[in-house]
């Protein structure tokens, strides 16, 4: 009688994020002008979690703001105002912007 065992030795590896060493966070509160409904944030949600190094986007199209926290080192302000705009909003400055 014979018998044959496979055995995957290899341990899966998991998908990992890229990250920075020494990441430099910014929070910002954006005016974002033309959003209408959730779907709206959910448009600018997803365009700017496309780009590197982005940890936080909550936006209110009811009080017409968007926040992002990001690192800094990997993407930058003109970035993300950028895919808000290719997304189809207007971003009138920034509320508030804070060092974490």
């Amino acid at each position: 009688m014979t018998f044959l065992f496979a055995c995957n030795s290899q341990t899966k590896n998991a998908e990992t994020k890229v990250e920075s060493v020494n990441p430099e966070w910014i929070e910002v509160v954006l005016n974002v002008e033309g959003m209408t409904c959730d779907g709206c944030e959910n448009a600018i949600k997803a365009g700017v979690e496309s780009l590197d190094g982005i940890d936080v986007v909550e936006s209110s199209h009811e009080e017409g703001w968007t926040k992002v926290k990001f690192d800094q080192s990997l993407t930058s302000m003109e970035e993300i105002k950028g895919k808000i705009t290719d997304t189809g909003y207007v971003v009138e400055g920034e509320k508030k912007e804070e060092n974490l």
